[in-house]
């Protein structure tokens, strides 16, 4: 199925928990919970949807019952969305430019 139907689907199917309880990128999903004791529920609400559209998950790609971790290049944490320091290291690095004209490349 290409890549715009998937991402079209699963955005269909999980329009009321997007942006509440849920972050989707074409297949890739976060259930997110604000309070600790919501997450079991949160969680049956995206596998109650899964069912009901007879799609499963990848256990090799699933991790549950964690505080944090990357989330498409992104580090998710309680504090919200972070840049990975991986990804910016490369600029964090740089040495600055010694004259204007350098600047420019």
């Amino acid at each position: 199925m290409p890549e715009r139907l998937i991402k079209r689907l699963v955005n269909n199917m999980f329009r009321e928990q997007i942006g509440k309880n849920m972050e989707v990128y074409i297949d890739d999903m976060l259930v997110k919970s604000k309070r600790k004791e919501d997450h079991t529920q949160d969680l049956q609400a995206c596998f109650d949807i899964l069912q009901r559209y007879g799609m499963k998950l990848n256990p090799a790609k699933c991790t549950f019952g964690v505080h944090g971790g990357k989330f498409l290049g992104f580090m998710i944490s309680q504090r919200g969305i972070e840049v990975n320091p991986e990804k910016i290291n490369a600029i964090l690095e740089m040495k600055p430019p010694e004259t204007f004209e350098k600047s420019r490349d």
